[in-house]
């Protein structure tokens, strides 16, 4: 048995996305696709446009396997935390063989060099890093130009400057460096495969033929809600209808401005103690929200009010994110040095993948959840307290539903796995 597996937010599910699943089996020539999945919060710290239930259902109608959800903590974490997260629980699955990425570059070998750079952090790289993060410039930007001085220095890939500084900024290859990185440090057996992403860019506005990312997707849901059937030629039949149904349902769109009264509420009433405690709290950024939440009442207008060079808008909206949900520091670090996710909590399958469940249940490192009433049978404190806290997000994300259009939501308790 042969088994690829992908990391997706599918956020929502597009052509493009089935493409990278044809395209995985294809490769690979795997029997079985299982996806690692955002829950209702993913990686660029924002609500998902609809819920986990609805995307796992467009996932396994347009050829996955099994999907199984990566625990808001790390879902909507750093591309660092969020990829090794996502490989280390593939890898303790016991049964994944490939793991396949979009990439703008499309191969692995530029990846892997890369990536190993980052995973030794040789004297010259840091001494470089170190010096971009005294210009005051974020994390990331400076990491980027610490590695691109470095790979030009040392004349490592042989490529102009400025092609190598593309490779190292684009989204899906920071992605993509980031799982080569997780298997070279997990030391996994699990078989790395890029394929080129086609049609338009990772955060393109942009849509052509019949591909989009789905950023034009959320843009366009965004801007004119009305307008759904303009989406259909970029979405496969089923996912379009799905998002179409969930719409008509009061389920969605969900978009991060439709937080901004609970968020109003938390960075007012919480001390500036309080939200020290968050995850991706630091240097003082819960000043600047106390001073933007006197003036400013949405989101996007706190996100204007708190950006620097130091604090990109992802960066804000993740710590944002994490302030509304109560995810804390120690209970984050607590979790890494346990192992990262604490269980396997399956969101659906597929009735013809009875062999992979077979396999699944005999070779898993973790316990393996598919009726969150009986977790509390197979879960330690540990993993009790994740699984708390993905059920608050869950009830979290229905308030936020609720408050919009007024929909009474099934929360993790009540809610089916998706079987297809």
């Amino acid at each position: 048995m042969n088994t690829v597996g992908i990391v997706a937010e599918y956020n929502p599910f597009h052509n493009g996305h089935l493409y990278q699943l044809e395209q995985a089996k294809k490769m690979t020539n795997s029997q079985y696709t299982v996806i690692i999945m955002s829950g209702n919060f993913v990686q660029r710290g924002e609500p998902s446009i609809v819920n986990k239930w609805t995307r796992t259902r467009m996932a396994l109608l347009n050829g996955a396997n099994l999907v199984i959800e990566l625990p808001v903590h790390f879902s909507t974490s750093s591309a660092e935390f969020f990829s090794f997260a996502s490989v280390k629980l593939l890898d303790d699955l016991g049964i994944i063989d490939n793991l396949c990425f979009g990439s703008e570059l499309g191969n692995t070998y530029e990846l892997k060099e890369i990536a190993s750079i980052l995973c030794n952090e040789p004297e010259y790289f840091k001494e470089k890093l170190s010096i971009y993060l005294k210009e005051g410039f974020s994390f990331a930007t400076a990491r980027s130009h610490a590695l691109t001085d470095y790979l030009t220095d040392h004349h490592i890939l042989d490529l102009p400057k400025d092609e190598l500084t593309q490779i190292i900024k684009s989204p899906n290859n920071i992605l993509g460096i980031e799982y080569m990185k997780s298997l070279l440090k997990l030391n996994s057996k699990i078989k790395p495969y890029a394929v080129k992403r086609v049609g338009a860019s990772y955060h393109g506005d942009n849509i052509s033929d019949n591909l989009s990312s789905a950023s034009a997707i959320r843009k366009i849901l965004k801007k004119s809600p009305s307008d759904l059937n303009t989406l259909a030629k970029y979405m496969p039949s089923s996912a379009y209808d799905l998002l179409e149904t969930s719409i008509e349902a009061g389920e969605g769109p969900i978009f991060f401005d439709d937080c901004s009264s609970l968020i109003n509420y938390k960075l007012k009433v919480s001390t500036k103690d309080q939200m020290e405690n968050c995850i991706d709290v630091s240097e003082g950024i819960q000043n600047r929200f106390k001073k933007a939440v006197i003036n400013y009442s949405t989101i996007s207008d706190i996100i204007g009010y708190t950006r620097t060079r130091r604090y990109p808008i992802s960066r804000i909206q993740r710590t944002l994110l994490h302030i509304l949900l109560s995810l804390h520091k120690e209970d984050f670090w607590n979790f890494v040095e346990n192992g990262f996710a604490q269980y396997v909590k399956i969101l659906g399958f597929r009735k013809d993948s009875s062999d992979l469940l077979k396999s699944l249940k005999t070779n898993c490192n973790l316990p393996i959840i598919s009726n969150v009433k009986d977790s509390i049978n197979v879960l330690n404190d540990t993993g009790l307290k994740m699984l708390k806290d993905e059920i608050k997000c869950s009830d979290i994300y229905n308030i936020i539903i609720g408050d919009k259009y007024g929909t009474p939501c099934k929360n993790d308790y009540s809610h089916p796995i998706i079987i297809i």
